[in-house]
């Protein structure tokens, strides 16, 4: 007699078999059979509020994966990554990239199963960082871009105790004005207003002293008298300029005649001089050698020809300065 089969057996079957047929629908409808993906954790110290499990992951704006986990903490080999304070807890998210649409939007040369590749992406400036996909919704997703130069901010400081792989982050505009202000709200709770306004009513208080004081009304009035005087002594050195601008002129014209009268005196010397020597040549072509005159006049034209060259010097120094009829010759 053949043995019947439990129904309930039969069902269980059933339903596994169902189950095992839509993961496999969902799995080839997604495409997860045949994606090569690879998973990294970020840590961020802001608010995440907007982030979503399956939020998109972009490089410069080009999705290329999405976000698989938002955690408090992160399970590493040898525990968890523990703060001190509550300030300084950091956010995990675990993303994943897909190397099959890196490799279809042309970037197949970034090899995501090689260490060195991120390390290098890294070293030139890779970051992520929350940003906005939608004002409306305030939706958020991870933006992956280039920052040449920035801080590399890393949480785990032992990498090979974490299951993934860290991308370093940079906190949000948003953020960093936050920051700001914050410092400046601190800094603003460390002073003393109390004592800056009372130190300021002092300085008022003296300053409303010292300018009613009879010393500072005298002084006032010395200070009008003294800039009336010094005006006056202005106006008096004005005039004076004048005066010796009015008496310079006559002067200059009058070395100016003077200057013309030294050429004309110049010019009548070297006439002279011209004449001396047509009558000396006249003597010497009349009168010989041997002429009782000439022996007897000799030590007289000598004397006559040395006066003559005197002369001649003289006339050549006031041909080189006309000014010395005026001023005298110098020593």
């Amino acid at each position: 007699m053949a043995r019947r089969t439990d129904p309930k057996i039969i069902g269980l079957f059933a339903v596994g078999a169902l189950a095992l047929a839509v993961a496999a629908a969902v799995a080839l409808g997604s495409g997860r059979l045949f994606r090569k993906t690879y998973e990294y954790v970020l840590f961020f110290r802001g608010n995440v509020n907007g982030l979503r499990v399956g939020a998109a992951v972009k490089f410069k704006g080009v999705e290329v994966g999405s976000v698989n986990k938002i955690l408090l903490s992160l399970k590493l080999k040898r525990g968890t990554i523990a703060r001190t304070t509550l300030a300084e807890i950091t956010i995990p998210v675990v993303i994943e990239l897909d190397q099959g649409k890196l490799a279809s939007y042309g970037a197949g040369g970034f090899d995501l199963s090689k260490p060195e590749s991120l390390q290098q992406a890294i070293d030139a400036g890779l970051r992520a960082q929350l940003a906005l996909e939608s004002v409306l919704t305030g939706l958020l997703y991870v933006d992956l871009e280039i920052y040449p130069g920035t801080p590399v901010n890393l949480v785990l400081k032992v990498p090979a105790e974490a299951p993934y792989e860290e991308i370093p982050t940079l906190p949000t505009a948003f953020e960093e004005v936050q920051s700001a202000v914050a410092r400046v709200v601190a800094a603003l709770d460390r002073v003393d207003f109390p004592k800056v306004f009372a130190a300021a009513t002092e300085s008022l208080d003296a300053v409303r002293e010292v300018v009613g004081a009879p010393a500072t009304k005298d002084a006032i009035v010395n200070l009008d008298r003294a800039a009336a005087s010094l005006n006056q002594t202005a106006i008096s050195i004005r005039q004076v300029a004048d005066q010796m601008k009015r008496q310079i002129g006559p002067v200059t014209q009058g070395l100016r005649t003077n200057s013309q009268n030294a050429d004309v005196t110049l010019k009548k010397i070297q006439t002279t001089l011209d004449s001396l020597q047509v009558t000396l040549g006249a003597l010497q072509a009349t009168l010989g050698p041997d002429a009782p005159l000439i022996y007897q006049s000799g030590e007289t034209l000598q004397r006559v020809s040395e006066a003559a060259r005197s002369l001649k010097e003289l006339t050549d120094y006031l041909q080189r300065n006309p000014s010395a009829l005026v001023r005298g010759r110098g020593e």
